[in-house]
């Protein structure tokens, strides 16, 4: 066997091999094209010969040109020319998504697009996380995430993984924040939701009214910036998409203030439990729920009526209980996180607002579909009821994640809404819905860099000026 015949190949533009931690080595395009054909035509005429798109048919400097064209949108890089010495860090990014996109049949750039720059956002995209619904396009994402992860450095990339938490953990660490923000708030107007909406309208306008101000230029190498702006993009989708199911989940025409209704049927409840039972008294858990709805299926039926107009009888809710304990999930998951289904803590306004949800969803047959790049027709759905599947329990939500995301958002805002219409403070939750949306859509303009350090220094910026702004509102809006 010849010296030639033993030499390994390695390449050099690919992410783990020739390391240059002080970023101080360069290429060229040229090399690189040199290196993705050899490879190319290494594969086409090997015996472990792949499917490939390109037929024999040399890598130009020409196909380089969907690569240069994200990475001048998402990062303002320039197309350098053939032979211009380029940080090697520089290849090996070009070198992975040209790769990345040409072996795979889901539109690599299409997929990477970010609401913020024109792509169609989606509920269904993240990171880190066992997949559902779009497996292929998340399969891809994290592939990315792994090849650039390996030469970030690795103080940063704690960083990174740390402020661009997975969407549903950011969302609490948002909604942690909230509490924070608020506190002033609701110490001034406790009691007093009509006060507490007038201040959560004014925080609302005030948040719109909020523009982020940085000197600070992002100056990060390319495959660290790229690997930012994967992790980020989850939350950019999610806020996209988030405020239409907001807007399409709008309860039309009037919910009924039921009130003194719901007191009667609690007082009810009192004599047949033989404890004191309010509305927001917990009085049962998600897995007793239908025996809860079974029990009591006439009276609550004929509250439900009263609050929606629509009517209905025993069987009317037994057909929807469910459907309905999922609605609850969603509930429980929001307040308390995972916990056991067997917990009580669902009120009797609980119940009457998830009843009510579904059998409004009934009559108004709202549509809503779950979309991501390269779904099949068999994936697709629209009717929102269907798409929650009646023949799964809700304890496997916990563990199979069945139900598309935004499903699950349409119906937790109407339980929402039903919720604060029957015990009668609906402009509550529209004023605190207000200030969410506004809220969401800065911190993701705080995540328009990607720079990490750019990036926490104006989410920090954002959390200072809301906290300003709600001891504002809470002085403005007391009570004489």
């Amino acid at each position: 066997m010849t010296t030639k015949e033993c030499t390994v190949y390695t390449p050099r533009f690919d992410f783990g091999s020739n390391l240059d931690p002080n970023g101080k080595q360069t290429g060229t395009v040229k090399e690189l094209l040199e290196e993705l054909n050899y490879e190319k035509f290494k594969t086409i005429t090997g015996t472990d010969a792949k499917k490939s798109d390109s037929n024999g048919t040399s890598i130009t400097y020409d196909s380089l040109d969907g690569v240069f064209a994200f990475l001048g949108e998402v990062a303002d890089v320039r197309k350098p020319k053939l032979a211009e010495d380029v940080p090697l860090s520089t290849l090996k990014t070009i070198k992975l998504l040209y790769v990345t996109n040409d072996t795979n049949d889901t539109q690599l750039f299409r997929l990477l697009k970010s609401p913020t720059r024109g792509g169609k956002p989606t509920l269904e995209f993240y990171t880190t996380e066992t997949a559902s619904r779009n497996q292929k396009g998340i399969a891809i994402v994290d592939h990315l995430l792994s090849t650039l992860s390996k030469e970030v450095d690795p103080f940063v990339l704690r960083r990174i993984d740390t402020s661009f938490l997975t969407y549903p953990k950011l969302l609490e660490c948002i909604a942690r924040e909230n509490i924070e923000i608020l506190e002033p708030i609701y110490i001034r107007h406790s009691g007093r939701s009509n006060s507490i909406a007038e201040a959560l309208t004014y925080l609302a306008e005030a948040v719109e009214r909020y523009t982020h101000k940085s000197n600070a230029a992002p100056s990060r190498p390319l495959h660290e910036a790229i690997y930012t702006y994967v992790r980020i993009l989850p939350f950019l989708n999610f806020v996209g998409e988030y405020q239409k199911v907001i807007e399409l989940s709008q309860v039309d025409g009037q919910v009924n203030t039921i009130k003194d209704r719901i007191e009667e049927f609690c007082r009810e409840l009192s004599g047949t439990l033989g404890s004191i039972v309010h509305p927001l008294t917990p009085v049962t858990s998600v897995e007793a729920f239908p025996k809860f709805v079974d029990t009591n299926a006439l009276a609550l039926a004929k509250l439900i009526e009263d609050a929606t107009g629509i009517a209905s009888e025993r069987r009317d809710l037994l057909k929807i209980v469910n459907a309905a304990s999922k609605v609850l999930c969603s509930y429980v998951h929001h307040e308390w996180g995972v916990i056991s289904l067997d917990t009580k803590n669902i009120s009797a306004a609980d119940c009457i607002a998830a009843l009510c949800a579904i059998r409004h969803q009934q009559k108004v047959k709202t549509n809503y579909s779950a979309y991501w790049l390269g779904q099949t027709q068999a994936e697709k759905g629209t009717g929102v009821l269907r798409q929650m599947d009646d023949e799964r329990s809700a304890q496997e939500l916990f563990e199979h994640d069945y139900i598309p995301h935004g499903i699950n958002q349409l119906l937790f805002s109407r339980f929402n809404q039903f919720y604060m219409a029957i015990t009668g403070i609906p402009n509550r939750y529209e004023a605190w819905m207000a200030y969410q949306l506004a809220r969401l859509n800065k911190y993701a303009d705080c995540y328009l860099s990607n720079d990490v350090a750019v990036c926490d220094a104006a989410v920090q910026d954002l959390y200072d000026y809301c906290s300003l702004e709600a001891v504002r509102a809470a002085e403005l809006t007391a009570q004489v």
